[in-house]
């Protein structure tokens, strides 16, 4: 017979891992545990991704599978999830640092937000181009890469508009791929059928009407210009 306290700790145990906690993550910060542990913050980036599948497919089929369109995505708790980042930082009591973050860049440690892989592989069937621009810094751009290639992310037609400097806003690279001048000059303007992010700054516009229909705003509670 099992005694009362070792049944406790039992049915405990059974409770918390049928919850989907992670050992020895139980004292997270909401913001953290949120996106690391409930079946909310997983949902609503898959039916995010299925929506934007749905609304750019539309847009391709308009345009007659015209060979310019483009998707511009983010990375960083848009495609690649970091969360355990911030579990370290929280863990040993300090905040980010770009030194940190290279740091953990260069692991190749990243996982992938639930949805973006199979939304990456749609668009791209369809001729789709993905343009990655984030504000991970260019001197990270081959473990980036190499990150996403180990997740079965990555496709020998994506682009890369990672940050050269302060100065190399997101803005300022939004134009490069509308207008093919830059970075793009050798591609050429593409036609950019849809934006997604999970911070306005990922977006050229912040109109209500145009997001659920070319941009696509995903959760993230951990970080941002709020």
């Amino acid at each position: 017979m099992i005694g009362k306290s070792v049944f406790g700790i039992f049915v405990s145990f059974l409770f918390f891992t049928g919850s989907g906690l992670v050992v020895g993550e139980g004292k997270l910060p909401n913001d953290v545990r949120w996106v690391r542990q409930s079946a909310e913050y997983r949902i609503l980036c898959e039916q995010l991704f299925h929506q934007a599948t749905v609304a750019i497919l539309r847009t391709v089929k308009a345009e007659k599978n015209s060979g310019n369109l483009a998707v511009v995505v983010d990375l960083d708790e848009t495609v690649l999830d970091n969360s355990h980042y911030q579990v370290e930082r929280w863990k040993a009591g300090l905040s980010f640092t770009q030194d940190s973050w290279s740091d953990w860049v260069n692991r190749e440690e990243a996982g992938l937000i639930p949805g973006a892989k199979a939304f990456l592989s749609t668009v791209r069937k369809k001729g789709v181009r993905v343009v990655f621009l984030s504000n991970r810094m260019n001197d990270n751009l081959k473990p980036t890469r190499e990150n996403l290639q180990a997740l079965g992310a990555l496709d020998p037609r994506d682009l890369f508009l990672l940050r050269l400097d302060k100065d190399d806003l997101k803005e300022v690279r939004r134009k490069e791929v509308t207008d093919g001048t830059g970075r793009m000059k050798k591609v050429g303007p593409l036609k950019v059928i849809g934006y997604v992010g999970d911070q306005m700054g990922d977006f050229p516009s912040d109109r209500k009407q145009e997001f659920g229909k070319t941009n696509f705003l995903l959760p993230n509670p951990m970080y941002g210009k709020w």
